[in-house]
């Protein structure tokens, strides 16, 4: 099976953009965020759709993505992947995930 090897997670400028209204709304770090963007998206059941990278925004590295959940956060996505008979590759999937989760949070249900 495909091991997670991003190093680095880029943003789309619309993503970036939610981020930092959810942060100021919220006073949760980005990388937080993420993390409850990615299992909003999992949840979801169906494959998140392709991202447009026309304009980007931030970057944040795996580490502080995930930090010390790491393995809980690939895991997840790997079983997520063989109950959906997902063909799409674990990094583009992982960063699907995370893109299509950020405008699922809601701050006002926080």
């Amino acid at each position: 099976m495909n091991e997670l090897t991003l190093q680095r997670v880029q943003f789309s400028k619309d993503a970036d953009n939610k981020l930092r209204s959810l942060k100021a709304k919220t006073g949760l770090t980005p990388n937080i965020l993420c993390r409850l963007a990615f299992c909003l998206s999992v949840e979801h059941g169906t494959e998140p759709p392709e991202i447009d990278m026309t304009e980007r925004g931030r970057e944040i590295n795996r580490y502080t993505l995930f930090g010390e959940y790491e393995t809980m956060f690939t895991s997840l996505l790997k079983v997520w992947m063989l109950e959906y008979s997902s063909t799409v590759e674990i990094n583009e999937l992982c960063v699907r995930h995370i893109h299509r989760g950020i405008p699922l949070i809601n701050p006002n249900k926080l």
